[in-house]
């Protein structure tokens, strides 16, 4: 007699060859399970919305002995290697464009596992590896992996369940990591909100800890170009580098065929006969970009103006995490317009900061404040 479960399992799937003998020779109550799993995409719209009905009848059947282990398993080996697909390369970037392969049958179970991991919950362990699938999924690594929005989706979604302490802070790091441009950031945003909101995190931390990174590196560059010339999130067909400078102005370099570099500010126009057919769409998508990116240092402006007369404190760690080092809100952090000053236990109050200094033996515990706010940078 054959077993159910095995045809869920796809030979020709890493993923499924990983975990077959686990999911083989199952009670009834776990064949069950993992059966109801395998139709999460009927049940999974493009929205990435769970049915009530298929999200009611997992829970009863996660009650089953056995059934949070086999999950937190699948999910792991999720985690492993090239996530579901495989598709994994440490020295070239792979792309698998107008290859119409048929959908794996174990996708969907794929999906199901990893939507059922946020109700079994108590595993920091979990978090972790529920994060790992998203950012390989969201091509949010410095590897490229195949994209797969409904799996790095059903990974948010499940952080969004699990509501620890753990999943909130895989949650803070996948928004600064993920792209805003993946179909499912909005569940990453909403999911992100649901688990604040049960951890009772006030709303002035969600604001400052989902500033968008918009693709800038550390220096505040993102360089865009063809396959393996630029940010391997974004396939473009012409080479540019974004820049935010110390000023807080925002550049765009366009590049030509022999090199030569032409820069421009906002609106940040094209040089003439630069927008050719094939480079249209490019060159408005990044326009848009660079624009977006100059709404996020306008409103960064604004809410750190207010927060000189807030007296709210920082933890150092944070501190540097969410202001210093942010590619944006760094810009406006590290400016002379505003003076910061950290307090630690000694008994000597406040004193001044110096935002250029990487360390300076400041240690964790210290505090940290705004204490005045003259007149931000306008770019």
């Amino acid at each position: 007699m054959s077993d159910p479960v095995a045809n869920l399992l796809d030979p020709g799937n890493d993923w499924s060859n990983r975990i077959r003998s686990r999911f083989t020779g199952l009670s009834p109550e776990l064949a069950d399970l993992v059966l109801h799993l395998g139709t999460a995409t009927q049940f999974w719209d493009y929205r990435y919305k769970v049915d009530t009905a298929w999200k009611r009848r997992t829970k009863a059947l996660l009650k089953a002995e056995g059934a949070a282990d086999i999950v937190q398993f699948a999910v792991r080996e999720l985690a492993h290697g090239g996530s579901f697909h495989g598709m994994a390369d440490p020295e070239h970037v792979i792309r698998e464009l107008g290859q119409g392969k048929p959908p794996s049958p174990a996708r969907s179970l794929a999906v199901g596992v990893l939507l059922a991991a946020g109700w079994v919950g108590g595993d920091s362990g979990l978090a972790a590896d529920l994060a790992l699938v998203a950012r390989k999924n969201a091509q949010a690594m410095d590897t490229y992996y195949r994209v797969d929005d409904r799996l790095s989706g059903a990974a948010f979604t499940a952080l969004g369940e699990l509501r620890g302490p753990a999943a909130m802070e895989e949650l803070w790091a996948l928004h600064y990591w993920v792209s805003p441009s993946r179909p499912p950031q909005k569940v990453l945003v909403k999911s992100i909100k649901k688990a604040a909101a049960h951890l009772g995190v006030p709303a002035h931390e969600v604001a400052e800890r989902t500033v968008p990174r918009h693709g800038l590196e550390a220096d505040g560059t993102l360089t865009v170009g063809w396959i393996g010339r630029g940010a391997l999130w974004w396939n473009a067909a012409l080479d540019a580098v974004v820049t935010v400078h110390g000023t807080g102005q925002v550049t765009v370099d366009w590049i030509d065929e022999d090199g030569t570099a032409t820069r421009t500010t906002a609106p940040f126009r094209s040089p003439s006969g630069y927008k050719t057919p094939a480079r249209a769409d490019s060159v408005d998508y990044l326009r848009r970009h660079a624009q977006r990116i100059e709404a996020t240092l306008a409103a960064e402006r604004l809410r750190l103006a207010a927060l000189a007369g807030e007296g709210r404190t920082w933890l150092w760690p944070d501190w540097v995490r969410y202001y210093r080092d942010h590619p944006i809100t760094g810009v406006l952090a590290r400016s002379p317009e505003l003076e910061w000053e950290y307090e630690v236990s000694d008994g000597c109050g406040y004193r001044p900061l110096d935002t250029a200094v990487r360390s300076g033996g400041i240690p964790s515990t210290a505090r940290v404040r705004l204490r005045s706010c003259r007149r931000p940078p306008q770019g």
